[in-house]
């Protein structure tokens, strides 16, 4: 068995390496499922598609000789807390895309830093923020109610126009959280192990939730509705979708929860030149502004250090039984 993978030391150079790819691939993937969903408006049956490319690709890579964990129970129990806010967790981002543009997502997306820093604090040791890293999250907080300010969405239908990116932003919080407690507890011998663990366990309950709004009825006429670039840019999301979650568990071991929920944010600058540049659905001039404001503020931030070993709250996030 090897080590956790937080356990391992890492060169700067690959943890620069890891959070550059990660960026890469999160940025592309928003906008891709954004454009997904205009020719396809279906959440569960996009994410579903996802997960089922992402399995094949591995089973391929297993094919091809690449080690990747194989089930084991102890292993399973985990990860089956994790997956209930992982499948949440996309669903409500689709749901969100689906109702909302891009920008509303990148600023709620922008505050989760905040919420995770306070439960790596109570619940995972790790100390609080400097002041300039307090100050980095109290501007993303700002310049959030400044984007809510100049969107029309909220000025004509309120709090109502954020329900499902508010639902969104909870499931996110705890997946981060939880998501970085398995990287230090579950010593996995190949970051593709939990890529696989967590798609090929939420094909279930993301064909679930899709069966049970009617997503999966009368696909073959809905799929065939679809125009030939909509089709690529799903095949597109495929790839970049099992892309994300090989840099995302790999970056995710490396840094801390708040500092890979900061990477996600500030890598939406790119998110927004290509949604300004390619797409006419994106906010105003200053809901643009307000998201620029966001993204800045997180370069200041610095991930705070574990508190002492005496001092911290050893397991506090269940890990069910895992060894």
């Amino acid at each position: 068995m090897s080590a956790p993978q937080s356990e391992v030391k890492t060169s700067f150079q690959e943890v620069v390496i890891a959070v550059i790819f990660y960026s890469f691939c999160s940025s592309t993937l928003l906008l891709a499922n954004k454009m997904v969903m205009a020719d396809l408006p279906l959440p569960s049956v996009v994410s579903f598609i996802q997960m089922v490319f992402t399995v094949l690709f591995i089973y391929f890579l297993q094919g091809c000789g690449v080690s990747i964990d194989s089930f084991e129970w102890n292993k399973l129990k985990p990860y089956m807390i994790y997956i209930v806010a992982f499948v949440l967790a996309i669903y409500t981002n689709m749901q969100a895309l689906n109702y909302s543009n891009i920008e509303t997502v990148i600023v709620f997306r922008a505050c989760t830093p905040i919420s995770v820093t306070i439960v790596e604090y109570l619940l995972m040791g790790r100390d609080l923020p400097s002041f300039r890293s307090a100050m980095s999250l109290f501007v993303v907080a700002a310049g959030a109610v400044m984007y809510c300010m100049s969107d029309s969405q909220f000025a004509m239908k309120g709090v109502e126009a954020y329900y499902w990116v508010s639902l969104y932003f909870m499931f996110i919080t705890f997946e981060m959280t939880y998501g970085k407690r398995l990287t230090s507890s579950i010593p996995m011998d190949s970051v593709w192990g939990s890529v696989k663990y967590c798609n090929v366990l939420a094909l279930l309950p993301m064909y679930g939730l899709g069966h049970m709004n009617g997503e999966f009825d009368d696909l073959e006429n809905k799929m065939k509705e679809v125009p030939a670039n909509g089709v690529m840019i799903l095949l597109f999301s495929c790839v970049a979708g099992a892309l994300i979650g090989y840099s995302g568990w790999n970056c995710r071991g490396l840094v801390s929860g708040t500092s890979y929920a900061l990477v996600g944010v500030v890598n939406k600058f790119f998110t927004v030149f290509l949604n300004v540049v390619l797409w006419d659905k994106h906010s105003s001039n200053q809901g643009l502004a307000a998201v620029c404001i966001c993204l800045c503020a997180g370069f200041f931030y610095q991930q705070a250090p574990m508190r002492a070993a005496t001092a911290a709250p050893a397991n506090v996030l269940p890990t069910t039984g895992a060894k």
